[in-house]
């Protein structure tokens, strides 16, 4: 009897020491959602929802990637490292065109602005004919500058168009007097105007900005509820840049950003508005664009390349 008793405790022992030591299955990671931002306006409410710990709070991982350039930024996405970046209209067209199925979720806010140098004597879009205006090609910048150009019953070819990339360059060869105009998004664009720079036209006068935040079909199709965080994040860090004052947020976001310290003074932040669809006039307008100067060979439909779901 002894004998059985030892048995029994033994087996009962194994089984829960064998018990004990299942492990727990590991929990499964949450997405991190990564986002392609440059250092403009555009990009700030991004930061600011970083900072602020909003993404945190809807229970989203988000990871913010720096970019000192576009062409850095794209290659980035076309490898498969970003979800979603800080874009514009022309851009997503020509992800699309070279095979990166990118889609936009929202339009975004940022002026940008057409002007003449200080001691350049122009003071109208009229003037600018037969004159240097220095710019990004086959941009965003172009295209704004095209429909400035048009509000003041000039065509692009009445303009010398002075292919000049890099922004900071932009900047001082209008201040140099070395073009006759340049346009020019913030911050640097208040810097220029800061300096004597006179605005002839800007998109926030025409309400025709093309920007645009834009995701890749793989990221919301794998993981449309974070997406669906990442905006609810956005406009609460909207609701706090329209409701605090610049003072508050405005050293961050320069050192953050990367923006020259002497932009403090002269930044000009728009106001911010809630994530909402871009207009299909714009976009459509931008198409267009694209078409008539044989840039792109695909007809692009904005049902197709707007997603409309991520905010409803």
């Amino acid at each position: 009897m002894k004998k059985l008793l030892i048995c029994f405790l033994i087996i009962v022992s194994s089984l829960v020491f064998v018990g004990c030591s299942k492990e727990k299955p590991a929990s499964v990671p949450k997405k991190t959602i990564t986002i392609g931002v440059m250092p403009d306006v555009e990009s700030i409410p991004f930061i600011i929802a970083e900072k602020n710990g909003y993404f945190t709070k809807e229970g989203v991982q988000v990871k913010i990637e720096h970019f000192s350039s576009a062409k850095d930024r794209d290659s980035a996405l076309q490898s498969g490292k970003l979800d979603g970046v800080i874009t514009d209209i022309l851009a997503v067209v020509f992800a699309n065109e070279g095979g990166i199925n990118l889609r936009i979720i929202s339009k975004n806010d940022g002026n940008i602005e057409l002007m003449a140098g200080k001691a350049s004597g122009i003071t109208s879009i009229k003037d600018l004919k037969g004159k240097s205006v220095a710019m990004s090609t086959n941009t965003i910048m172009e295209y704004s500058a095209d429909k400035m150009l048009e509000s003041g019953q000039l065509k692009p070819e009445d303009i010398k168009k002075t292919a000049v990339p890099p922004l900071p360059t932009r900047l001082e060869m209008l201040q140099g007097a070395k073009v006759d105009a340049a346009i020019l998004p913030e911050p640097l664009a208040g810097l220029a105007i800061k300096n004597g720079a006179k605005v002839l036209n800007s998109t926030d006068q025409m309400a025709n900005k093309a920007g645009a935040i834009a995701f890749t079909a793989k990221s919301l199709e794998e993981n449309p509820d974070e997406i669906k965080a990442v905006f609810k994040a956005y406009n609460s860090a909207v609701e706090y840049l329209n409701k605090e004052p610049q003072s508050s947020y405005i050293d961050f976001v320069i050192q953050s950003q990367g923006f020259p310290a002497e932009i403090k003074d002269s930044i000009k932040l728009p106001k911010y508005a809630k994530a909402e669809l871009p207009s299909e006039k714009i976009f459509n307008d931008v198409v267009k664009w694209l078409k008539d100067k044989n840039l792109i060979k695909g007809n692009y439909e904005y049902k197709a390349l707007v997603n409309d779901k991520v905010l409803r």
